[in-house]
């Protein structure tokens, strides 16, 4: 993949594991975390693969978010950092500062396929 559309690729891929519907294609969306893959939630908790795939599975096609602050470093070769906040917007009134996120995300197939191998999100306050 060209370099200069690392970013894009990405934020795309970002947006896609919240905004989708996976309910009839969980085969997918385990095609997009790693086997490996680790959480570490607003709260400060470790949370597995598996609890990843259930929430994201189970959430409301029609909850939305807003991201901003968006940016991409690729730290190493096929390594690629992603950090942004993310506001839920929909439904209304269901978030209310948002938390910021890092996310690894390491290519798979070279030139191909990138997979989420390790998140992390921090709850920010109302209005930060």
């Amino acid at each position: 993949m060209d370099i200069l559309n690392l970013p894009e690729h990405i934020r795309i891929l970002e947006e896609l594991l919240l905004h989708q519907d996976f309910s009839n294609s969980p085969d997918q969306l385990e095609a997009m975390i790693g086997e490996d893959f680790r959480e570490i939630d607003s709260r400060g908790r470790q949370v597995s693969r598996d609890e990843v795939i259930r929430w994201l599975l189970s959430k409301s096609p029609d909850s939305r978010w807003e991201f901003s602050t968006f940016e991409v470093r690729q730290v190493a070769a096929g390594l690629a950092l992603a950090t942004y906040q993310a506001r839920q917007i929909q439904p209304q009134g269901a978030s209310e500062g948002g938390a910021m996120h890092s996310s690894l995300w390491q290519e798979k197939h070279p030139g191909r396929t990138w997979e989420l191998v390790f998140h992390q999100s921090t709850r920010l306050e109302d209005g930060k």
